[in-house]
This record gives structure tokens, C-alpha cells and sequence, in this order.
């Protein structure tokens, strides 16, 4: 059984991997990618966090099975081995996102039950989990992810659930996980229906879509929300599949003022990863089963 357990956890802590390479692999103004580096983030950074975030996701993935707590003991391992082996670890909101799907992966059966059980362990985060994210922040030492106008959760001692409440008011990638991946499931359904026909171009309508929508969490903290606001006002006049002139344009704007918008990146990831753990539950959930827990319950459609 623990030999089946760690390939599928593996198999999983792959494709949530894949997930932040996959994004990074696609040109989205403002951001790092393959066609370009920006001030703060390059691409090598994130292939390389991606690949040290890998193992976290197993470990995760191996707890949840055995209901095994802390969870974000593991954000902290992977910044801490970054900074050992010279990386620029360069996907902390993805990590934050990914690792309680990560927990709830292989006693989901489908796309729904996983983000059903990653909401109820989101809420269930705890002053333990709290302690090592607010680790996190002070091991990155990026003031701006650890300030709010109203708190500085680097040194509280609420339940991680509250610090997320809290910062929910004014991150975009929080209030997606408080939200139950809204906007991550908004990304995941546009891929799905393929209304630009290029899996590229899909990527970045989406991308807009959530950043014309929703104001970035990245660019408020730093920026405030005058300037958060015009970068989502900006993208809500491009078309529903812009084109490479239109993304060119709108890239020039934001790299010119250093804008960066991280955290809608980041949501973009976790969407790429639930259509990819989506492909993976059709493919493998009725060929393999894995002895329960005690007290868990596993239905099969």
C-alpha cells in the first residue's frame, strides 16, 4: 500500500509541478515567462521553484492521506531549501494555493470532491499552520506580502483560516482560496471550453479575463489601489481572445511601470493545476484503490 500511495502521490506532486512550468510557459503581460524576465522575477526562478515545490506537494499529498498535520510547515521547507541551493524561490502564492489541494488529492474521486475537501481544509488551518506561514514571510522577507492596512500577520497568532479572512479583503489569490478556488475554477472552465481553439491563447483570455475582473493582490500591495484598479481597467477593454499586438501593448504598459501581477499568475497556475488533476481523476480513478483511513469514505461514480 505505501508503495501505491507514493507513485499516485507522486504522480500528483508532478502535475501540480507541471502546472507552474506550464504557466510560465505561456507569454502573459507582466510577467516572467520563456519570452521574457521582468525586475523582481525570471523564468529560470520559476522552473527552478517549481522543481524544489515538487517534493512539498508529495509530502502533502502523503499527510492528507493520513490526515497529518501541519500543512505549511512544507512553504517553509521548500523557501528554505531555495535559499540553501542559491534559488530565487518565485511561486510562494502558487505554493500557497496548491498545497491544500495537494492534502485532499488522492481521497478526492473527481474535480468537485478535491475542491470540496480543500475548502474544508482551508478553513480548518491553525495557529500551527499560521506559525509556519508567517515563517514563510520572514524567511522571503518581502514586507509587502506580510502587511496589511489593518495587521501585520507575520508575528500573529490567529488561526491561519483568520489570517486568510483578513487578507482576503485585499489579495486577489487569497480571496480565491477563501472563495473555494472561484476564480482558479473561472480559469479552469475557460481552458475546458476552448473558446480561443490554441491552448496558448485560452491561457491568456483567461488571464485577462480574472485580471479585468478582479484587481490584482500582487500589484495592490505594492502599488495601492488606485493603481490596481487602472491595471484591471486596462484589461477589460482588451477583446475576449486578444491578440499578440493587443498582449504586446498591454505588456509594454506594465513592464514599463514595473508592474507585476503576480498573485493573478498564481491563480492562473492553480487553474492549469485542477484541469490537469481533472484529466488525471478520468483517466486513473477506477483503476486504482487505496485501503481508507479509518472513518473515511471513498464513492465512485
Amino acid at each position: 500500500m505505501e508503495v501505491t500511495l507514493d507513485l499516485i502521490c507522486s504522480e500528483i506532486a508532478g502535475l501540480l509541478s507541471k502546472s507552474s512550468i506550464i504557466e510560465s510557459l505561456v507569454f502573459k503581460p507582466g510577467n516572467a515567462s520563456r519570452y521574457q524576465d521582468i525586475n523582481s522575477v525570471k523564468f529560470r526562478d520559476i522552473l527552478e521553484s517549481a522543481i524544489i515545490s515538487e517534493e512539498s506537494y508529495k509530502i502533502a499529498c502523503k499527510r492528507g492521506f493520513y490526515s497529518d498535520r501541519p500543512i505549511y510547515d512544507l512553504l517553509y521547507r521548500s523557501i528554505y531549501i531555495s535559499k540553501i541551493i542559491d534559488v530565487n524561490f518565485s511561486i510562494f502564492g502558487t505554493e500557497i494555493s496548491l498545497l491544500p489541494l495537494a492534502y485532499s488529492s488522492v481521497l478526492a474521486y473527481n474535480l468537485d470532491s478535491l475542491i470540496s475537501m480543500s475548502t474544508q481544509v482551508v478553513r480548518s488551518l491553525d495557529r500551527d499552520d499560521s506559525k509556519w506561514f508567517s515563517n514563510s514571510l520572514n524567511e522571503l522577507k518581502l514586507s509587502y506580502l506580510g502587511t496589511l492596512s489593518s495587521m501585520d500577520f507575520r508575528n500573529m497568532e490567529e488561526t491561519l483560516w483568520n489570517v486568510f479572512m483578513y487578507s482576503s479583503n485585499e489579495d486577489s489569490l487569497i480571496r480565491n482560496i477563501v472563495r473555494n478556488y472561484e476564480y482558479s475554477i473561472e480559469v479552469y472552465n475557460i481552458i475546458r471550453q476552448n473558446p480561443c481553439k490554441d491552448f496558448e491563447n485560452n491561457i491568456q483570455t483567461a488571464f485577462i479575463r480574472i485580471l479585468s475582473k478582479v484587481p490584482d493582490g500582487l500589484i495592490y500591495r505594492k502599488f495601492g489601489a488606485r493603481v490596481a484598479l487602472r491595471v484591471s481597467d486596462y484589461a477589460s477593454k482588451l477583446p475576449e481572445c486578444p491578440s499578440q499586438s493587443d498582449l504586446y501593448e498591454f505588456n509594454k504598459f506594465l513592464v514599463s511601470n514595473k508592474y507585476n501581477p503576480g498573485s493573478t499568475a498564481d491563480i492562473i497556475a492553480t487553474g492549469l493545476a485542477l484541469y490537469n488533476l481533472d484529466k488525471w481523476y478520468e483517466k486513473t480513478r477506477l483503476n486504482i484503490r487505496l485501503p481508507l483511513p479509518r472513518g473515511c469514505d471513498r464513492i465512485y461514480k
